[in-house]
């Protein structure tokens, strides 16, 4: 049984999703009106981001109405505030939902402000695993910026690398790499082959042909990117460290196994010192670990190492995330090669009825996990 390959969320350069930083907090400053026009600070209290941007748009819904864009763009602050928020990320979703109502009706939908909302509200239903909605938000976002801004604008490109991430959970490779190979040509034609934004594409590319089967050629177009990232000294950076992974994860698929367990070893010591061991993208790389050490036969070490990323990747997203279930699927794989039938068809039935209702069960993932269940039922021991 064959892993899944989990992609480094970094390896844009940029995160795709989620969207927008968390805004900064701010100073609520008291100050003294001197008899000569002069102001002296008496008192400063911190206020959270929370506090905050909640002011600010309360502010501005009282001064300017709330249908006034300052207001519209005050509320979508604050609601970017709330998906970093514990608890509060369906209430962010709900107000960017009617956000994009109200400015679509105000501005129109094909308008830059608008667009920013469905791209902040695309980029938390992907982190939510929300992906059939996510896809079509981005969907539309990107076409939308492609007619308004042009189609090798970096915000229209920025939106169909989105894309491309959610094509990519949803295990529609081939999509997803004609995707960013479009993008990749687009920002090398624009930028040149040393600009930042290129030598993440590069990467985000071939993780795709990873992702896609296209394994000889994801290296050769990873080994002379790493070689430029080390000659700038941006080998640990995200990029660095992205197309490491990216080489490791081909090198596996090649039956090159020694070479790829080295490059996962060394990517992931540099991960969790700059990371730690529980930061979503040294998960990845333990996960992608696990898989070399599958094709090795090493099954008790890959089993070890997959319960630890189930175990952590389930306290941070959830029971149901997609990449919870993929995190059970891959353990689920491992067992059975290992001859744990009965604990891989407890994990296998939790991920048919999960991928029934997260992708439907006409899926790929859906109908594979199916064919398993069925071999399990006919191999029980």
């Amino acid at each position: 049984m064959a892993l899944g390959w989990r992609r480094n969320r970094e390896d844009d350069g940029r995160r795709d999703t989620p969207g927008p930083e968390l805004p900064p907090a701010a100073d609520l400053v008291f100050t003294l009106l001197n008899d000569d026009g002069t102001e002296e600070e008496i008192s400063r209290t911190g206020l959270s981001p929370h506090d905050f941007y909640g002011m600010r748009a309360n502010s501005a819904h009282q001064r300017l109405g709330p249908e006034h864009p300052e207001t519209l763009r005050a509320f979508r602050d604050y609601a970017r505030v709330l998906t970093h928020m514990e608890g509060r990320q369906e209430e962010a979703r709900e107000r960017l939902w009617d956000l994009v109502r109200i400015q679509s009706l105000t501005i129109g939908y094909v308008h830059e402000d608008t667009l920013t909302t469905a791209a902040d509200l695309a980029g938390l239903m992907h982190v939510t695993g929300e992906l059939g909605k996510s896809e079509e938000v981005w969907r539309s976002v990107w076409t939308s910026r492609a007619e308004l801004l042009g189609p090798d604008h970096p915000h229209t490109l920025d939106s169909a690398s989105c894309l491309a991430s959610v094509l990519e959970d949803l295990r529609r490779e081939p999509e997803a790499a004609a995707l960013r190979r479009d993008v990749l040509e687009r920002r090398r034609r624009l930028l040149g082959p040393d600009d930042p934004a290129v030598l993440s594409a590069t990467s985000s590319h071939a993780a795709a042909l990873v992702k896609a089967g296209h394994w000889a050629e994801a290296e050769r177009e990873l080994r002379p990117l790493i070689a430029r990232l080390e000659r700038r000294g941006l080998q640990d950076g995200d990029t660095g460290l992205a197309a490491r992974l990216n080489l490791g994860a081909a090198l596996c698929r090649l039956d090159r196994l020694d070479e790829a367990e080295g490059v996962m070893r060394s990517v992931l010591s540099a991960q969790q010192r700059a990371k730690g061991p529980d930061h979503p993208d040294t998960l990845t790389t333990r996960n992608n670990l696990a898989a070399v050490l599958h094709a090795r036969e090493r099954y008790a070490e890959a089993a070890r190492t997959l319960r630890e990323v189930l175990t952590l990747t389930t306290r941070h997203k959830g029971e149901s995330h997609p990449d919870t279930l993929h995190a059970r699927d891959n353990l689920a794989n491992v067992l059975i090669d290992n001859g744990d039938h009965a604990e891989a068809t407890t994990l296998l039935t939790r991920c048919h009825a999960d991928y029934t209702r997260t992708f439907g069960p006409h899926h790929p993932l859906t109908r594979t996990t199916a064919e398993r269940l069925a071999w399990l039922r006919d191999n029980p021991a």
